[in-house]
């Protein structure tokens, strides 16, 4: 007998002891501690690790000096030339610019993101960057979804859901039809769309899982991250001239773009035209006439984070992106469409108090304020940098928001925004 035990010991003692060790250094409370060189080289990585988890971006929130302003948005912020407003707010300014945002961030990946974050956001003036195109019929791509959320921040905001709030409730429908979640992270999700609360052991489950998932994010968040910084803003701030001029830089950007887009006709950069368009601009053609933005569950999407600004007290600059006025043309999107869905965007944060709102839909005729068919740069971005630094060093009450679920229904979702579905639709508001 004593024979077998030890052999059985000898077979499953270093598993049961590797599992004991890894269970207790992950249990353990490591600090995760980030010098200011890793938060900053952070800020501008667009890195998904720090998008998703909590240690980094919360530790940057915290610090004074300098003082960092988080911008939500998407595929955007990765078009880094040297005027990039990162790239200026660390060259000029008395503030530092945090990004939140690649391919697919649309408004729910963003909800998750700030999630993992609310003491740091609470009163907090913020950027977010809206692109009519998010607006699809079907919504946020599942992949996407899943790819820019993890367990860790669904954990997070579950264990503050209210199941009370039909913001709450719409927000664990929309995790469940585009993740599927499984265990009590499925289970638990299903009680707040019903609007029950948690369960004493599913709060608990949760809990100690959120806590070895924290642990995890202390140890490796600081680590693979995209040396933006060292490859992309450090060498733009060095070829900025060192006084700040916007007219000076206005110009000096609009000569630039000219010089970087000399190889097609459509006013995109060199390398975008290359890589995305040569060789394709037939099948292109006409390629999105039948493209609409109006009617999509992103409406209620941008809903629950526009309740969560509102929440947390958040002052909000948003921004709404143009389309190239030359791409448009070869592709046949119907502008008429695409200038209704600002309407509608406009009409939903307007209405609950949103009005700082910078509309740059109708600038897609200026050659040298976008980068390629559908983003800033250059102008675009010498322009928005001006306008988030009176934002930022401007003294003001935060606004009062008046939120209103009907903005959460099928109904706002599929509404055409005709002048008079408006006036209707604003008689339900009331």
């Amino acid at each position: 007998m004593k024979s077998t035990t030890k052999q059985l010991w000898l077979v499953f003692g270093p598993l049961l002891l590797a599992i004991v060790l890894c269970g207790a250094f992950f249990a353990y409370p490591w600090s995760g501690h980030r010098s200011p060189a890793i938060i900053q080289k952070a800020a501008v990585s667009l890195n998904n690790n720090v998008f998703k988890n909590q240690n980094i971006k919360t530790q940057a929130f915290e610090q004074r000096n300098p003082k960092y302003i988080p911008v939500f948005g998407s595929s955007e912020l990765s078009r880094m030339d040297k005027y990039h407003p990162a790239t200026l707010a660390n060259k000029y300014h008395n503030y530092r610019l945090f990004l939140f945002g690649s391919r697919g961030t649309q408004s729910l990946p963003q909800l998750f993101n700030l999630a993992t974050m609310e003491p740091q956001m609470k009163h907090r003036k913020a950027v977010m960057i809206i692109s009519p195109q998010w607006f699809v019929k079907p919504g946020i791509e599942r992949n996407a979804f899943t790819y820019y959320t993890g367990t860790y921040s669904d954990i997070y905001w579950l264990l503050a859901a209210n199941p009370q709030s039909k913001y709450d409730q719409y927000t664990a429908q929309r995790l469940i039809q585009l993740t599927n979640p499984t265990g009590t992270l499925g289970s638990g999700a299903e009680r707040i769309a019903q609007g029950k609360a948690l369960s004493t052991w599913q709060r608990s489950v949760l809990t100690i899982e959120k806590r070895f998932l924290a642990n995890q994010d202390r140890i490796f968040s600081g680590h693979f991250l995209t040396p933006r910084y060292e490859n992309r803003i450090k060498p733009g701030m060095e070829a900025l001239p060192i006084t700040y001029n916007y007219d000076q830089l206005k110009h000096q950007a609009a000569i630039d773009k000219s010089r970087a887009s000399t190889n097609n006709q459509l006013g995109v950069v060199n390398s975008f035209y290359n890589r995305q368009i040569k060789g394709h601009l037939k099948e292109s053609r006409g390629s999105q006439k039948h493209f609409s933005y109006l009617q999509s569950p992103e409406y209620g999407d941008l809903e629950v984070v526009l309740n969560q600004f509102a929440k947390l007290h958040m002052d909000v600059l948003f921004v709404i992106t143009p389309v190239n006025e030359k791409w448009e043309q070869q592709t046949g999107l119907n502008m008429s469409m695409y200038y209704q869905t600002v309407n509608k965007i406009k009409y939903q944060l307007q209405q609950q108090g949103f009005n700082n709102i910078v509309d740059y839909s109708h600038k897609g005729n200026d050659p040298s304020f976008m980068n390629d068919t559908i983003h800033l740069g250059w102008v675009g971005w010498v322009d928005l940098d001006q306008k988030i630094n009176t934002f930022v060093n401007q003294t003001i009450p935060t606004p009062t928001y008046r939120m209103n679920d009907q903005f959460l229904t099928p109904t706002w979702a599929n509404l055409i925004p005709t002048s008079q579905h408006l006036t209707n639709f604003t008689n339900r508001l009331h």
